[in-house]
């Protein structure tokens, strides 16, 4: 399978590719292309011949690109104003390009931060849930910040094209991800929803290859988090079951919204 990935230099994309590349032929799109003669110049604020000839040739679409260089809670008019023009513009212009090169498999890339606000404090509906209430997979998005916002739209943009066009479109509401391979001395207090990259690239495995009659979001947290944030659409959609535990090999375990930055 021929697979374009959009925002290939970034911190998730580094972190899956190694994988991916063992069972995909991969195509990367970056404004930033390095010495890889696999990469292809092209920014998808502008849907223009270079971008929409990237897509020409390739079976499924990895997106993974967004605005980058600051958090997820940051804000700020002039960075807002870029979280929409890539976040947003960004990810129609990608939805459009596939759908212009006949590509029916999109795995977009959107962020727990989408449904922050059913649990974090500072929520005005926050006060009105049940005690102990575990968030869907699935639940209609209730974003907290600009950031979170933008990825929001971003997966009403995904769904728009996966019910006008019939595409197959699977939304990863992912959490931030970490590598727990590098030597740690514990003493890093680590968020419970964190995903190992390797978990993390067994999802996007599963994404491209998994059959999908419609459009599907789905949750994607650590071992730690999955009795606060569901993970049975991701279960049920792309056989995840998250295995690695941060208590378990000894990191110390934090609050669900403490120095995120960007889930």
């Amino acid at each position: 399978m021929k697979v374009l990935v959009t925002g290939a230099t970034g911190e998730v994309a580094k972190g899956v590719i190694p994988e991916l590349e063992r069972q995909f032929d991969l195509r990367f799109l970056d404004l930033d292309p390095g010495m890889d003669s696999r990469f292809v110049q092209a920014d998808i604020r502008t849907l223009d011949a270079r971008l929409i000839s990237a897509f020409q040739g390739m079976d499924a679409v990895i997106h993974m690109a967004v605005a980058t260089g600051h958090t997820g809670t940051y804000e700020d008019d002039g960075f807002n104003d870029l979280r929409f023009d890539v976040n947003v513009k960004g990810t129609w212009h990608v939805f459009e390009a596939a759908r212009r090169a006949h590509i029916t498999r999109v795995v977009h890339t959107s962020s727990l931060m989408t449904v922050w606000g059913y649990l974090h404090p500072d929520h005005p509906a926050h006060q009105s849930e049940q005690p102990g209430a575990v968030v869907a997979g699935d639940a209609p998005a209730r974003p907290m910040g600009t950031y979170a916002l933008t990825k929001a739209l971003s997966e009403e943009i995904a769904e728009y094209y996966a019910r006008r066009y019939k595409m197959e479109v699977v939304s990863l509401r992912i959490a931030a991800p970490i590598d727990t391979g590098r030597k740690s001395d514990h003493t890093e207090v680590v968020r419970p929803q964190r995903v190992p990259f390797s978990e993390l690239a067994e999802v996007y495995q599963s994404a491209l290859r998994v059959p999908l009659d419609e459009y599907r979001v789905v949750t994607v947290v650590g071992k730690d988090a999955s009795h606060i944030w569901d993970t049975q659409a991701a279960q049920e959609t792309l056989k995840y079951f998250p295995q690695w535990s941060h208590r378990a090999h000894g990191s110390t375990v934090g609050d669900l919204f403490s120095d995120v930055v960007a889930e």
